[in-house]
């Protein structure tokens, strides 16, 4: 595939997984349920790779994650939340973005 093809597949799953975020508001959502959902769209992504596109995103300031952790439940969950930015980048409030679809 080339570079360019590339790049705009990238940028269009960006945009989705915030799509998914905003869905998912307040309570943010987990890369467990961020895949499911991007599965159903044609998108079967590796853990790994979801995780590469949601830390792109959050170094623009779009999302923000937290590790929610309980020892006595055996819980250890990465949460996903879209930011104030990244809800004003959806509703096209903010500047372009580069990178994100």
């Amino acid at each position: 595939m080339s570079r360019l093809m590339d790049t705009a597949e990238h940028e269009e799953l960006r945009l989705e997984i915030l799509e998914l975020c905003r869905e998912a508001q307040p309570y943010g959502t987990n890369p467990n349920v961020l895949r499911a959902a991007l599965r159903k769209s044609g998108n079967d992504l590796s853990e790994r790779e979801l995780i590469t596109q949601v830390d792109y995103l959050k170094d623009k300031g779009l999302v923000e994650t937290q590790e929610v952790v309980n020892r006595r439940l055996a819980i250890n969950r990465l949460i996903v939340r879209l930011t104030a930015a990244g809800t004003d980048y959806l509703e096209g409030n903010g500047p372009d973005i580069a990178g994100v679809g």
